[in-house]
């Protein structure tokens, strides 16, 4: 008996042993599970101290939004224009805001008011406007480093290939209003009409303002171009009213009167010459008499071929004249749109930068 007493106590401490055991290696294992779940403690850092702020890398200076007047000064004075020759070259930009190539991929307010995609050509794909650019001192850099490298590109470049889009459609245009004008002056030199006459010529005279303000570049001879192309459409409109509001009057009751009172001697002679007619009605009726018109003579009169030609001429003036009116719309819109651009040098800068070619002019 006392033997097996023995033994039972024997079991019962090695069943007791091996149940502290797993507990204690059961609670071990959640202690180290929970060691290892704690998050490390990182101080964080000072926001306002003198280090974090100068920093490039540091999240106040990346999250500090700029000021609506720093946005409204950019959007007013900062428009780079690029001609579509330089998509070779690209400005150069200094490191910023801890991105790798110097470009801060941001869709908040500090970036640009406009996608990078939609930036001129010449300028980086990846471009987006920092913190440091919507400061007078960054736009002044940025200012000074696009005239540098223009003036390279005007040194060495063809006149052709530094011709903007604008100055080529100022060119076309220009052309265009010449043209129409010259045809305008010959018709009407050959049938003598005045206002007509006077149309042509001030049409004329502006072409040549335009071929000189496109061909030097000056936007003050461009700006009188632009501005002397208004007159000239409302002469050209004014034409084609009257002429057609003439066609719908009383043309044959205007045409005697003419003959009877307003036409002298040699207008009439001329007339009966073209038309080969003698007189108004007949040769006895207001007739001018020469060797080819006199009394007897079997000649009609000139009433009824005056009357057509009248009228048909009156009908090409105002359908030339309205045809015109389209063609001189769009040499205005040219006008008006290209003219600041015709060099690429519309200023994009605070006021008070200069351009090389200003400094150069000085």
């Amino acid at each position: 008996m006392t033997r097996v007493r023995l033994m039972q106590q024997d079991q019962a401490s090695r069943s007791n042993n091996s149940t502290s055991g797993y507990e204690s290696s059961q609670a071990s294992l959640s202690a180290s599970a929970s060691t290892l779940a704690l998050p490390k403690s990182i101080p964080r850092q000072s926001h306002s101290s003198t280090t974090a702020t100068n920093s490039p890398m540091s999240p106040a200076l990346h999250n500090t939004r700029p000021t609506q007047q720093q946005q409204q000064s950019y959007i007013n004075n900062y428009d780079l224009p690029q001609p579509n020759s330089f998509t070779d070259t690209g400005l150069a930009r200094p490191p910023s805001m801890g991105s790798p190539n110097g470009r801060a991929y941001s869709n908040n307010v500090s970036s640009t008011h406009r996608s990078s995609r939609n930036l001129s050509p010449g300028v980086d794909a990846n471009y987006n406007l920092t913190q440091s650019d919507l400061t007078l001192d960054g736009l002044s850099q940025r200012w000074h480093a696009y005239q540098a490298m223009m003036r390279k590109y005007y040194a060495e470049a063809p006149f052709y290939r530094r011709w903007t889009k604008s100055k080529w459609i100022l060119l076309f245009s220009t052309f265009l209003l010449l043209a129409y004008s010259v045809a305008v002056f010959v018709f009407s030199l050959g049938y003598l009409l005045k206002m007509s006459l006077v149309a042509s010529v001030c049409g004329i005279v502006c072409a040549l303002v335009g071929l000189v303000g496109t061909f030097r570049e000056d936007r003050v001879w461009l700006s009188w171009y632009t501005t002397l192309l208004w007159p000239v459409f409302a002469l050209y409109v004014s034409i084609g009213y009257i002429t057609f509001r003439r066609t719908k009057e009383k043309l044959h009751d205007r045409l005697r009167a003419e003959w009877t009172y307003t036409y002298s001697r040699d207008q009439r002679l001329t007339i009966q010459r073209n038309l080969k007619c003698c007189g108004y009605l007949n040769s006895n009726n207001f007739g001018e008499y020469d060797p080819r018109c006199f009394p007897m003579i079997n000649l009609p009169g000139c009433v009824y071929k005056y009357h057509r030609f009248e009228l048909k001429l009156l009908d090409i003036c105002w359908t030339a004249a309205f045809s015109i009116v389209p063609f001189h719309l769009f040499v205005m819109i040219s006008a008006l749109l290209c003219s600041n651009h015709v060099d690429g040098m519309l200023r994009s800068a605070r006021p008070g930068l200069k351009s090389f070619k200003e400094e150069k002019e000085e």
